[in-house]
């Protein structure tokens, strides 16, 4: 089998020691700081010490989120904690910061790196990238099927690559692919790439195309992965792990969830049907926005969304048919329905609000009706759902004390030495290697007078081995004495100091030692007094690349009459499917080149491009580089240097928020960088001013409708249900209901592929020169989606911002006066200002 570990969330270390109990072979968790659920109760450092010896004692591994993404003044401080964690023993961080990964191998280069999804490392270039960077295992985007996660390990077999794949297999989903979102940032101040996320996808929102309605709801929350009915194929797609979604999720959650998968992996080959259908009923109990079984297993869009309810409603049961003062009758659609019993939660849903109860007295209850007393303000033809199960809570406290288990076989060699004392030779193994240890009793035998000691009562108190992570399962007597005696509690002591001993080295082979440890935390040491030593403030560029995004030929021939150093051409809209987009993309862009003969022409790749687009695109590059046409790349996947013979600069969600990932990505091959959108002021500074050794350009977007989300979801049983037919080129509106500000324009790319613009519009033009006077190498403006005359407008007011920087001109006003957008700073002032605060 390849499916080799079960992994569990846990928020808390009560949770965890659930998680283990249950079945867990591994848990990730979070300290107070760096993990991406900021809200979780999370872990105290003394919490985590304790988590690591509680899982190490029982055969668990302790995967720890350090899944943020840090800026340069900060990202130090998160190495010296990664320090920490290595010194105690965690097993692998998980990590979504490029420039993190990079310091992790030169400071602790035996630590364990998992990659987290939001490095959205999809094509097989990348994680192979991955692995050279020193990554031991790539967690794999939810937008992944099975298919092609075989293919990429199909892949890696044949070019002998050991490298550990995880999968996402149950719990909530993000809705946007891979979890790389901004909408969080942008509309409350609250970046998801911190752990802060808002959860903006579970809100209500409605959609409009071309000014027609076309749904109302909870349109972009999805429902909850669940794969446990074909774990078999995960398997066989040569999967290592599957991860149960769920750090703010509770303990019942958890233990209910891991039971149900140890289960099933346990049986994998041969399944039992019952207990299959017991388990999803377990499931169907426990918080849950009903289930689907995600991209992973080939469900379609439509089946993945959950637009009726983002939250938890239950399993249904049925229909109020009755009430009678007090006295509610509910009646069973299903014979086969749970038995309710006081203490379950119900809940009455009328006109698509619920109403709650936990069950006091229940009347009468039989396969077709139950009837209960309440005095909540009901009506009837309510649909009915149970929420919370008592009998299921009952049955997860068995997984709520600390305990150790016994799973690891000890063999002991007894004898007396010549000093008449116990010898014992003790020997069991860790990961295969096998550890051999001595103890000597500190009392000598006595002398029998009656009933001396025998074999049979040595080893029947030796295998009393309860609540430590050993089974004695072999003893062997080596010319022991028939008239030697010892009393049972020495007896006692000896089997509780060799059981102490192996616990101690169990847990000692998990920690590095001493001085390796040492040897660390003084390189950092002298590292970070080094950096502050030698900082020297960046300069201000007596010239500033400008650059421009466009999406049509309108707009192409009007910027090539401007001095743009690059234009970034980004022509995935302009088609609504792949076989047209690719048939016709080399003559676009060699037309594109013609138009833009004096300047450098990038083109702009879709977000989350697969394989076999991106071998289609090298080989258009290639053919046009024989026409002595030379086409630049713009993508978002941290391989394309690897892949493409041209210059390739890095999109806005490869997330540059610090030097080091600056740095990772210059050796990669970079030619240019777009700084995060989600950095403020001073963070931009100091990336600038600590990146000032790297041979790369680093460039700001400064104008333009950013992009905040790309997802799978092309919403396309909503538009056929109105017989709408959206162009190439076209868009929607989705607005948040209880919002109205919070407005987005959603455009289809080739591969059907969402992408969200906020409507509202960044313009840092009035910053220009404090911009240029941190060292900038381009600024950039946006033009995407906008008319030419506007964009004439707009390119017309950035230069002479440019140049003449002292003329005292209000050009943002400018800009605001002539845009029907609401034009604002975006995160550059007070960039995700209220991230740090948290749930009372």
């Amino acid at each position: 089998m390849v499916l080799q570990e079960l992994l569990a969330p846990a928020g808390s270390y009560d949770v965890l020691v659930v998680a283990i109990n249950a079945g867990a072979d591994a848990v990730y968790i979070a300290g107070h700081r760096y993990g991406a659920r900021a809200f979780a109760q999370n872990f105290t450092s003394e919490e985590l010490e304790k988590a690591v010896q509680y899982a190490h004692l029982n055969g668990a591994a302790v995967h720890v989120t350090v899944n943020t993404l840090f800026n340069s003044s900060e990202i130090l401080e998160v190495l010296k904690y990664a320090q920490f964690l290595y010194r105690i023993g965690v097993d692998a961080l998980i990590v979504q910061d490029l420039g993190l990964v990079y310091l992790l191998n030169r400071f602790i280069p035996n630590m364990e790196i998992h990659s987290s999804t939001q490095m959205t490392l999809r094509d097989y270039n990348s994680i192979k990238w991955a692995k050279n960077q020193g990554m031991n295992r790539v967690i794999l985007p939810r937008e992944m099927s099975v298919e092609e996660i075989s293919q990429i390990r199909d892949k890696l077999k044949t070019d002998n690559i050991d490298l550990d794949l995880e999968v996402f297999g149950h719990g909530s989903l993000c809705y946007c692919i891979s979890g790389d979102c901004y909408i969080s940032s942008f509309i409350n101040g609250r970046s998801a790439n911190r752990g802060a996320c808002s959860q903006p996808c579970r809100s209500d929102y409605k959609l409009k195309y071309n000014n027609h309605s076309v749904a109302n709801g909870c349109l972009i929350s999805t429902h909850d992965l669940a794969v446990y009915k074909d774990l078999k194929s995960i398997s066989d797609a040569g999967v290592y792990s599957v991860k149960i979604e769920g750090r703010l999720k509770s303990d019942d959650y958890v233990a209910t969830v891991v039971h149900t998968y140890r289960t099933l992996l346990d049986e994998l080959d041969d399944t039992n049907p019952e207990t299959l259908k017991l388990l999803q009923r377990d499931l169907d109990l426990t918080f849950n926005r009903y289930y689907t079984n995600g991209y992973i297993l080939d469900d379609e869009p439509p089946e993945v969304m959950g637009r009726e309810s983002s939250f938890h409603q239950g399993l249904y049961l049925g229909d109020i048919i009755s009430i009678n003062g007090e006295r509610v009758d509910i009646k069973f659609v299903d014979p086969n329905h749970p038995i309710l019993i006081s203490g379950d939660g119900i809940g009455f849903k009328h006109n698509n609000h619920i109403r709650g109860i936990y069950l006091d007295k229940i009347v009468e209850q039989n396969d077709k009706h139950i009837l209960i007393e309440t005095t909540r303000d009901i009506r009837v033809g309510s649909k009915v759902y149970i929420s919370y199960s008592k009998a299921l809570h009952d049955k997860q406290k068995q997984y709520k004390k600390e305990e150790i288990k016994p799973h690891i076989p000890l063999s002991l060699s007894i004898k007396r030495n010549k000093k008449n004392k116990m010898l014992i030779n003790a020997s069991f193994k860790i990961e295969n290697n096998l550890i051999n240890f001595e103890y000597m009793s500190k009392k000598a035998f006595e002398k029998s007078i009656n009933r001396p000691l025998t074999t049979e009562a040595i080893e029947n108190q030796m295998r009393k081995t309860g609540n430590t992570p050993f089974i004695v399962d072999n003893i062997l007597f080596e010319d022991f004495p028939t008239d030697v005696f010892m009393s049972m509690s020495r007896l006692n002591k000896i089997r509780r100091s060799v059981l102490d001993i192996a616990s101690d080295i169990l847990l000692g082979y998990y920690l590095p030692e001493e001085e390796e440890s040492e040897d660390i935390r003084v390189k950092i040491k002298d590292y970070t007094h080094e950096l502050k030593s030698k900082q020297v403030p960046a300069k201000s560029k007596d010239y500033i690349g400008f650059n421009i995004y466009v999406d049509n030929f309108n707009l192409l021939k009007l910027v090539a009459k401007h001095s743009f150093q690059r234009v970034y051409f980004d022509p995935s809209y302009l088609f609504t499917n792949s076989t047209d987009y690719f048939n016709k993309i080399e003559g676009i862009l060699r037309n594109a080149a013609g138009i833009c003969f004096d300047k450098e022409l990038v083109w702009v790749l879709s977000a989350f491009t697969s394989d076999e687009d991106l071998e289609k695109a090298n080989t258009i590059v290639n053919n046009l580089s024989r026409e002595n046409i030379h086409i630049s790349i713009m993508g978002d996947s941290p391989s394309l240097p690897l892949i493409f013979n041209t210059n390739v600069y890095g999109a806005h969600n490869l997330n540059v928020w610090n030097n080091y990932t600056v740095k990772t990505l210059n050796n990669t091959g970079f030619k240019g960088l777009t700084i995060s959108s989600e950095l403020n002021k001073k963070e931009i500074k100091d990336l600038i001013e600590n990146s000032q050794e790297e041979d790369i350009q680093l460039e700001l977007i400064v104008y333009g409708n950013q992009e905040i989300m790309v997802t799978k979801d092309d919403f396309s049983e909503l538009i056929n249900e109105k017989d709408y037919h959206i162009e190439a080129g076209e868009y929607m509106v989705l607005q948040d209901k209880k919002r109205n500000k919070a407005k987005f324009k959603i455009f289809l790319d080739y591969n059907k592929q969402s992408h969200f613009y906020n409507d509202d519009c960044l313009s840092l033009i009035d910053e220009i020169q404090e911009i240029k006077d941190m060292g900038i190498d381009n600024i950039t403006l946006d033009c995407r989606f906008t008319t030419p005359k506007f964009v004439s407008r707009i390119i017309s007011l950035y230069e002479q911002k440019l140049g003449n920087p002292e003329e005292e001109i209000d050009y943002f006003d400018s800009i605001v006066n002539m845009s029907n957008s609401t034009i604002n700073k975006g995160n550059y002032v007070n960039g995700r200002e209220n991230e740090k605060r948290r749930k009372k």
